[in-house]
């Protein structure tokens, strides 16, 4: 029975070792939209809906993590994931990503500053804990893109009633 269980493990090692080896990075294809759910003071939920490219053999999962988040490189505070995400082995995945922030002073002025921008630079830094299987590890993120100002545009969901 030892032998069994050494050689199940040997077996789970490599094959979490190949894993980690042949790991390519997924891929953001495309954003469909922000959906605001609540504001309270300098507290947001929203959702982001995301098409997302798994490369790999094996599906991907992210754990509840948290990132900083700047625009035009001023820090505007903290965005937390809610939810973990599964993305699908070798597929697009389309996904609704449930996301909190919670904003430094200021922040809402500057976001309605740059409303009207036609591009923005926006900066996601820190570290984010992703899995195969029931190993895992946190991963650095710093990702830079150029978004429209419209998208820091806040507009209030419906109140139900």
């Amino acid at each position: 029975m030892k032998h069994v269980k050494i050689t199940a493990l040997s077996v789970l090692l490599v094959a979490f070792l190949s894993a980690c080896a042949s790991f390519k990075e997924p891929t953001i294809l495309e954003t469909k939209g922000v959906e605001l759910k609540k504001i309270e003071g300098k507290k947001i939920t929203f959702s982001v809906g995301v098409k997302v490219l798994n490369p790999n053999w094996y599906a991907l999962k992210i754990k509840k993590s948290t990132v900083d988040i700047y625009v035009e490189d001023k820090f505007m505070g903290q965005v937390f994931l809610e939810d973990n995400l599964k993305f699908k082995a070798k597929k697009e995945n389309e996904l609704n990503v449930p996301l909190r922030a919670v904003l430094e002073d200021g922040a809402l002025l500057t976001a309605l500053r740059y409303a009207n921008a036609e591009q923005v630079a926006v900066r996601i830094e820190g570290k984010v804990k992703g899995g195969v299987w029931f190993f895992s590890k946190r991963f650095p993120v710093n990702e830079k893109r150029t978004v429209s100002g419209k998208d820091l545009r806040l507009t209030m969901p419906p109140k139900n009633g």
